[in-house]
């Protein structure tokens, strides 16, 4: 344990280096997978409500609240694309908790032609995430974390498989309603290429790091998380923008040079909750990275934006989310929780619950 920050900075370097000005295969390791974290941004690593989903994003909110804890969930995405996502928690005592997760991703079917554009059938593409997590309580306030992956890939008749790890680290004050997270995410290899003759791809390596504080006597929970701090210049510029300037001599568009501003917000993720009780609540969240990038430059509307709701029923929590990736155009995600027994503790001091 002693030994685990050396072993983050390592990976860290290690993964930061390989995805300096590149892409990487296998971004669907990065879509959130529960109507919670879509309604809060896309991104939630520090608060867990004692969800089993909370894990599948950082193993360090894995605890023994979750013991044999089951989480479902269907989103209907942009473009009629299809994910699924199921959890299980099981936590041999307070301080020890796994995790087992499956991610499922349908993207339709899709029309096979020749190069002379002649119909030849159809053929499908699917993206599979297989995840095993394990967490410790390593304090009264600090527990940490793994994910082990096993990413797969089916492309027609190109496969392609990968192995990734996230290592998480968890802190929650529950005196001063605090708590806060950083997550090292993705970092992995392919095993099997899409093509032989190919070089390797990098998988889509992120860092984040997340802050919350929940008011005292009042149900409001506010949550600051930055993403891809391991590389500055984040963004994507659309050649194509109205606003474009286009060298006179060469006739080439010019690179729009974002300020540090802007830079700096495409890092930030914002989310409020309103949390009236266990079984009732209430998510905002706001994602810069998306309204900038994907919304037009003249009608943005609510891209960028998404919100939801949590409601216990009986022993279910049901939860909706939805976030705007374009005017017009939302992903819905739907999931559902329940405990389905609860944990026989050891003689222990307990462990507080998540707030």
């Amino acid at each position: 344990m002693r030994n685990l920050p050396i072993i983050f900075l390592l990976l860290l370097g290690m993964q930061a280096t390989a995805q300096i000005g590149g892409t990487s295969a296998f971004t669907f390791a990065l879509i959130e997978n529960s109507a919670r974290h879509t309604a809060l941004g896309g991104v939630s690593i520090v608060n867990t409500d004692a969800d089993p989903a909370a894990g599948f994003q950082n193993p360090a909110l894995i605890n023994s609240s979750m013991h044999k804890s089951a989480s479902l969930s269907y989103a209907n995405h942009v473009a009629d694309l299809n994910y699924g996502f199921a959890s299980y928690s099981y936590s041999f005592d307070t301080s020890s908790s796994w995790l087992f997760s499956i991610g499922y991703y349908d993207y339709g079917k899709f029309t096979r032609t020749s190069t002379a554009g002649d119909i030849l059938g159809e053929f499908t593409v699917d993206d599979y995430n297989f995840q095993i997590g394990y967490s410790k309580q390593y304090t009264d306030k600090v527990s940490i974390g793994a994910n082990g992956k096993f990413l797969y890939s089916v492309y027609d008749a190109y496969v392609s498989t990968a192995g990734a790890l996230d290592l998480g680290i968890s802190y929650r004050d529950t005196a001063n309603l605090f708590s806060a997270a950083f997550l090292v995410k993705n970092m992995g290899y392919q095993f099997i290429r899409y093509d032989d003759n190919s070089p390797r791809e990098p998988l889509p390596f992120d860092v984040q790091a997340s802050v919350s504080k929940k008011l005292a006597h009042n149900p409001l929970r506010f949550t600051l998380t930055l993403h891809n701090l391991h590389r500055w210049n984040n963004s994507y510029v659309n050649v194509n923008a109205r606003n474009k300037e286009i060298n006179l001599e060469t006739g080439v568009v010019k690179n729009q040079e974002l300020n540090f501003g802007q830079k700096a917000m495409r890092h930030v993720i914002f989310n409020t909750e309103l949390v009236f009780s266990d079984n009732f609540q209430m998510r905002m969240g706001y994602n810069h990275q998306r309204r900038a990038e994907l919304g037009p430059e003249d009608r943005r509307a609510t891209t960028g934006f998404s919100w939801g709701f949590g409601i216990g029923v009986k022993k279910l929590m049901l939860s909706y989310g939805s976030a705007g990736y374009f005017p017009g155009i939302a992903s819905n995600y739907f999931s559902v929780s329940r405990g389905l027994s609860r944990l026989k503790r050891k003689k222990k001091a307990p462990v507080e619950p998540y707030f």
